[in-house]
């Protein structure tokens, strides 16, 4: 495994957003959904997405950045990445995430047409009712094991 998968709440939590054009207003769009707070290099953050196109230009702002010890995702620059941003299927709260570490983001867009084609818009409501029946369903099956078969067969096709 190249990379660990994580989940990481950005919201309220500053994360730092260079360049301009397309692949940096996608970026954006992707962040605000998160509900992080976008700020510019200068900005004390955790993390950092460079989308300069111009090389050079990306090139120092990717070592700025990492010198400061903040992880960076720099677009179409796979081995510049400490991390990178997956393709998503969002039935929230179910989250789906697609990577291949760089290699091809069309066949992770791909992969995740095909997934959002395979999975109904109401799988979040049964994640959120699931939840919601925690504790009920803890009072029924005490035992961890008695209640993991009893959540798979209920789930299975």
């Amino acid at each position: 495994m190249h990379s660990l998968p994580v989940f990481i709440r950005l919201n309220g939590r500053p994360v730092i957003l260079l360049g301009e054009g397309e692949a940096a207003g996608a970026k954006r769009r992707l962040l605000e959904r998160a509900g992080a707070d976008i700020v510019g290099e200068e900005a004390q953050a955790a993390l950092a997405i460079v989308a300069i196109e111009e090389d050079d230009a990306a090139e120092a702002a990717i070592a700025r950045l990492k010198e400061r010890g903040i992880l960076v995702n720099a677009v179409d620059r796979a081995a510049a990445c400490d991390f990178t941003l997956p393709a998503i299927v969002d039935r929230d709260p179910v989250i789906i995430a697609i990577g291949t570490g760089g290699a091809s983001a069309g066949l992770a867009k791909a992969l995740r047409q095909r997934l959002e084609a395979m999975l109904p818009a109401s799988l979040g409501g049964l994640a959120k009712a699931l939840g919601a029946a925690r504790s009920a369903l803890r009072a029924h099956w005490p035992n961890a094991a008695d209640r993991r078969r009893a959540i798979d067969a209920a789930l299975d096709p």
